[in-house]
């Protein structure tokens, strides 16, 4: 059903979580093909590795936020993106996730079945939408 072996890119400034999220994203099946800790290493690392799915914090380091980075990398590449962060209650957030289409905002953290169904659903809505 879904291409287990989907390629999925990782943007988490805090390497304990970003080391966390890749073993999870890896026993639920999926490649990563790349993991970056601030908005510009997302935005170079993105476009140079073309995952199937981008899993963006939404604090970073640098002068970027994951929101300015997922809007840069999508004004080149139509990728899903799924914002994992702890500040999934911000109402302006959940509007801007909203309005991008093809993007979910997943609670920090998510469990095991909660972040394979976010991929598995952002994967389809990506294949039909092509």
């Amino acid at each position: 059903m879904e291409a287990p072996s989907a390629h999925v890119f990782i943007v988490e400034d805090d390497q304990l979580l970003a080391t966390a999220l890749s073993a999870q994203v890896e026993t639920l099946g999926y490649c990563v093909a790349g993991t970056a800790n601030t908005g510009e290493d997302a935005v170079r690392g993105v476009l140079q590795s073309r995952p199937q799915v981008v899993i963006m914090d939404m604090r970073l380091g640098g002068w970027m936020t994951g929101l300015d980075a997922a809007k840069s990398i999508r004004r080149a590449l139509a990728v899903p993106i799924i914002f994992y962060t702890a500040h999934g209650g911000d109402s302006v957030l959940k509007r801007e996730v909203a309005t991008m289409g093809n993007a979910q905002l997943l609670q920090k953290p998510a469990q095991e079945q909660t972040l394979l169904a976010a991929l598995a659903g952002v994967l389809r809505w990506s294949r039909q939408g092509s």
